[in-house]
């Protein structure tokens, strides 16, 4: 089973973070020979390219065994200099492949190749799926990595595990959260929603007192942010366990009812529809046109350098639910390491990643200042230091609490081996609702029988409402 060449919408470069519109980055070409068989690699450590810059690992010994890594993200190269200076034994060499879409291509190539993967690769949660199904990634748990599930969220380790088979390594997530302008909230009389329908209460509020106000944005067309927001309403739409069934679900009566939800407040214009991180959101972040963001965890850090006005005004709440009293958040973003199959080194691979996403001497660098990544390693989302972590742009409260309960309170999502056809469609796919041509109930049913056409051709067997 051969994909076609189609591209996916760009992913930000830093930790899965965000998803922009296609019109403001480069296209990536799409993964390009995933079959439902079984493919092997042959291991050679990919050589660096003029587009591709890397890090030497400096200080090894010749003696040591050597790994290649191929990683995007911020803060990666100073764990690795850390890692090869506490492991002599084994010396990591970070590559950049590209950022995401554009790394996730090359790997494919190199797997239908047989040549020039990397020993250790980093792949965002929803992209794993794709890999599985190949039988391009290493079982972990023939390499004692089993040991690092207490320590991690179990929404990220469900991500990575199928039964007692581990195929990468957790790293960071994104939970979200209510993040709110708590100035704009207190100004125009209106309470931090506990439920999605005070949440519509309070935008319908914010709109009389302020004609000019929405409440936030939702952004159709950013399939990340919006798949999150079902996955925290009980209406993820797809289900799959491996192999070649899929579940395909955008017309159920959770998803319909997710629909007209969000459709009824587009309509009163309650909310916005402005692209996620385009200019226009930043405005309206920060000239109170929105009084709120729905939230992953990375976003505060990211968010801050792009307004000025109402730094020290925002705050974080927990996720409307839609029971009083249910805590449930969703998750938008996250990385994992994984060991491409092929490796002559799967041993000493399994141990770096092991080290890498689970270990507190990787923390201190991942969660620091020039990496931001947000833990799935429970002793640190847990400890009290980290909890007490502040921001500028949230003044002297502690955004950390809410979003690392946030963190484990989700139900994982089931990820499907097409998410980079899904991701490509969706923009054109969506579009109609930021136009106000369709709505997004008419969006997801145009939407499911398109990708469930083209999951069929590609072999899968799917079941649909």
């Amino acid at each position: 089973m051969r994909f076609p060449p189609l591209r996916p919408r760009v992913s930000d470069a830093s930790h899965g973070r965000g998803r922009r519109r296609a019109a403001a980055a480069a296209s990536f070409a799409f993964i390009a020979a995933v079959t439902l068989t079984a493919c092997s690699s042959g291991g050679t450590p990919a050589a660096s390219s003029p587009s591709a810059s890397s890090t030497t690992a400096a200080g090894c010994t010749s003696s040591a065994t050597p790994l290649t890594f191929w990683g995007w993200p911020a803060g990666y190269d100073l764990a690795v200099k850390e890692f090869n200076k506490s492991h002599p034994d084994i010396c990591v060499k970070l590559e950049n492949a590209g950022a995401a879409g554009a790394e996730y291509t090359k790997l494919s190539d190199a797997l239908t190749a047989k040549s020039g993967t990397p020993d250790v690769a980093t792949i965002e949660y929803f992209e794993l799926p794709s890999f599985e199904v190949t039988n391009s990634l290493v079982d972990l748990s023939k390499y004692g990595v089993s040991s690092a599930k207490a320590n991690e969220a179990p929404v990220a380790w469900s991500q990575v595990s199928q039964g007692k088979k581990i195929f990468a390594m957790p790293v960071d997530l994104g939970p979200l959260a209510l993040y709110y302008n708590s100035t704009e909230f207190a100004s125009s009389g209106v309470s931090v929603p506990t439920t999605w329908s005070d949440f519509a209460t309070a935008a319908a509020t914010l709109k009389q007192k302020n004609p000019s106000a929405a409440i936030t944005n939702f952004d159709p067309e950013s399939a990340q942010d919006v798949l999150a927001l079902m996955q925290q309403s009980n209406a993820f739409p797809f289900s799959y366990t491996g192999g070649d069934k899929l579940g395909i679900h955008f017309t159920g009566a959770a998803e319909t009812a997710f629909a007209q939800y969000w459709q009824k407040l587009i309509d009163a214009k309650e909310v916005t529809t402005a692209g996620d991180f385009s200019p226009e959101q930043w405005a309206n972040l920060d000239s109170g046109a929105n009084a709120a963001r729905l939230s992953p965890a990375w976003g505060p850090v990211g968010m801050q350098l792009s307004i000025k006005k109402t730094i020290g005004d925002w705050r974080a709440a927990p996720m409307p639910q839609a029971a009083a009293g249910a805590s449930l958040s969703g998750n938008w973003g996250g990385s994992s390491l994984a060991v491409i199959k092929g490796t002559p080194h799967a041993k000493q691979a399994a141990e770096f990643v092991k080290w890498f996403g689970g270990s507190g001497d990787a923390w201190k660098i991942l969660s620091g200042p020039v990496a931001g990544a947000f833990p799935a390693y429970l002793p640190l989302l847990t400890s009290p230091a980290f909890q007490a972590t502040t921001l500028p742009i949230s003044a002297s409260s502690t955004p950390n609490v809410t979003f690392a309960a946030a963190a484990q309170n989700m139900v994982s999502p089931e990820w499907p081996p097409i998410m980079t056809a899904a991701l490509t469609q969706w923009t054109s796919s969506f579009a109609g609702v930021t136009k106000g041509s369709e709505t997004l109930s008419q969006a997801f049913a145009s939407f499911q029988k398109s990708i469930v056409s083209y999951a069929r051709a590609q072999g899968f067997t799917v079941t649909t409402n």
